[in-house]
């Protein structure tokens, strides 16, 4: 999807790459469980089979922000590649599936995938990370609420209305900003018809409106 005036966020799609190794078993990740956390060592690489994650590190403040979305194809745990610990803790937003990577085992076509994906991957965190602080909260909201719903986080009502399941603390920590200021916002987000809010899933009442609020023009 695009945010913003101008700006292109139809980010490409990941094909499964074709490893020259026997491939890994895959491991299966609830939702809201931790992959690993920051400090943790980092003996593999993963790729995302399914599902949806997050990289999130804690503020000075004590506060988590979201620094990063892995999607479908992803490859992510590139501190093994340096040798270093994890720098991020990755928690599961959905259920998911994945793969480990071992990188004594990429060969020279798994080492271009791997750059592919994480070339793509830093496109996308440059470009989200301009939006998290371009405009007001309101703004923000909006293109967050319908960057998700190209996720597997987003849905589709019988009657063709989509939505998202996601709280509102999940968006502040995709937003930069704080649960009460979110929670604010959204009930005036409500009042005015744009969105229709429910116990962790939100409505896209109004969705023409919220793309002209969030600058999208895709």
């Amino acid at each position: 999807m695009a945010f913003g005036t101008g700006v292109d966020m139809t980010y490409p799609s990941q094909a499964a790459p074709a490893y020259t190794h026997p491939p890994e078993a895959t491991r299966t990740i609830r939702r809201g469980q931790t992959l690993y956390y920051a400090g943790d060592s980092a003996p593999s690489l993963y790729r995302l089979e399914s599902g949806l994650m997050r990289a999130v590190r804690l503020t000075p403040q004590g506060r988590n922000l979201t620094v990063r979305h892995i999607r479908p194809g992803d490859i992510f745990g590139e501190e093994t590649l340096h040798g270093q610990s994890r720098a991020h803790q990755v928690v599961a937003l959905t259920d998911a599936v994945l793969t480990p990577i071992h990188p004594q085992h990429l060969g020279p076509a798994d080492v271009w995938n791997l750059t592919r994906s994480l070339s793509a991957q830093l496109q996308r965190m440059m470009t989200d990370g301009v939006h998290i602080q371009d405009g007001d909260l309101r703004e923000r909201i909006a293109r967050y609420l319908l960057n998700l719903a190209d996720s597997t986080l987003g849905g589709q009502h019988a009657d063709g209305v989509r939505y998202v399941r996601a709280t509102h603390e999940l968006i502040a920590e995709g937003t930069g900003a704080t649960r009460e200021s979110v929670s604010k916002l959204i009930g005036e987000m409500r009042d005015d018809g744009l969105l229709t809010p429910a116990y962790r899933c939100l409505t896209l009442t109004d969705e023409p409106r919220l793309r002209l609020l969030s600058g999208y023009h895709g």
